[in-house]
This record gives C-alpha cells, structure tokens and sequence, in this order.
C-alpha cells in the first residue's frame, strides 16, 4: 500500500481570519483575548493527514477496496466507474485538541473549536492540491464523499474506511470512539475521486440550515 502522510509543521492562519469567522470586531475587548489565544494555537498546531490511492474492485453491488468491502449503493454509484480513488483521513492534530480542552469558559471553547476547524481546513485544502496533482487529470474536478454526512453512508462506514488505510491512530493520533466519532473532534475521512463536474454533499442533503452548505440542494 502507497501510504502517505501530510503534517504542516507552521499554520499560516490571519487573527484577521479569525475575528471573521468569529464575528468580532478587531477593537472589542474580547479581540485581545482572542489575540492570545490565536498565538498559543499556532506555535502548537500541527494539522496532519493520511492518505493511499487504490484501484476500486468491483463484485456485484459492491466495491472492495484494499480487500475491504464496502457495500453501501450509494459508495458503488459513486466510485465503481474510477479507476482510482483516494481513502483519507485529515485531522486538527492531537496537539491543538490537547490545548483546546485546557478552557472551561464557553467563549473560550468557542474560540478553541474555531480555530481547530480552521486548522482542519488547512490541512484539508493541502491533502486535496497535493492528491490531484499526485493522481488526477489536473483539468478535471476532484471530490469526496463522506461515512456520516449522507444517509446513504452512514456512520458506520468509519469503520471500514480506517481498515482500508490501517493503523490510522498509531500513524496520525486519529482514533474512533464506541460510538463512531472521530478523536480529535475536528476530524474528516472520506474518499477522493475524479469527476467531469464537481460533486459535494451538500448536493443530496436537506439541511437548509447548515452552516457549512457550499452548493445548494439539488432535490431527490
């Protein structure tokens, strides 16, 4: 397996970024405390990623994908037809979690859980520049899909999507809990592939509400 590991040791991210995703002004008093811990953040933060190209194995309505079946329709509609995808789990990093669990006060928690969903963002624009310039047509759009994000795959695809890349927490500090979830929080997994038009989840979802909405609903 071409397994493959992506750290960014510096996070370039602007306090003028993050009062924005924020909503605060740079002159509220509050401004100064997020200042602090911005700088806190980015002297630790090492936002880290895992990823491994393999040919899909169709049999039946099924994909395998280093000798891992998954059976959801939705996943064989998806990436049958590619003759390669790309597994991935991308991560915040275990040191920025760390930090980030250190505050009581809500505010700050707030401030923390943004600034790893930021670093999660770097780390996940980086894996998906260096996978299409590694693997893909560079004319064509790349995208993903997603164990959890749809009800056509479900949660419970976490579990095969970290056996197809093996060893995940002891190569990235990326753990599952019992119940699924991904340790560190800000953590994403899924399956890169090429497409003629881009694709996003947000596509088949409902949610009219989601504040992480890129495209809109394009119906059943």
């Amino acid at each position: 397996m071409e397994k493959n590991f992506l750290t960014i040791s510096h996070v370039d991210i602007s306090i003028d970024s993050l009062l924005s995703a924020l909503h605060v002004d740079a002159e509220e008093e509050s401004a100064e405390d997020i200042r602090a811990m911005h700088r806190a953040a980015m002297e630790i933060a090492r936002p880290v990623a895992l990823y491994a190209p393999f040919p899909p194995e169709v049999r039946g309505g099924a994909v395998v994908l280093n000798g891992v079946t998954l059976k959801e329709p939705f996943v064989h509609k998806m990436i049958s037809n590619c003759n390669l995808v790309v597994p991935y789990v991308a991560s915040c990093g275990r040191e920025i979690e760390a930090w980030s669990r250190s505050f009581t006060d809500i505010f700050n928690q707030f401030v923390a859980d943004t600034l790893k969903q930021m670093c999660l963002g770097v780390i996940r624009e980086k894996l998906f520049g260096e996978v299409k310039e590694k693997y893909f047509d560079p004319e064509k759009s790349v995208s993903t899909i997603n164990p959890g994000s749809l009800k056509e795959w479900p949660i419970t695809g976490q579990r095969p999507l970290f056996q197809i890349l093996g060893g995940v927490t002891d190569d990235i500090g990326v753990a599952l809990t019992d119940s699924l979830l991904m340790m560190p929080t800000k953590s994403v997994s899924g399956i890169i592939f090429q497409t003629e038009r881009a694709y996003h989840n947000c596509q088949l979802c409902p949610r009219t509400d989601c504040p992480g909405r890129r495209v809109p609903y394009a119906g059943d």
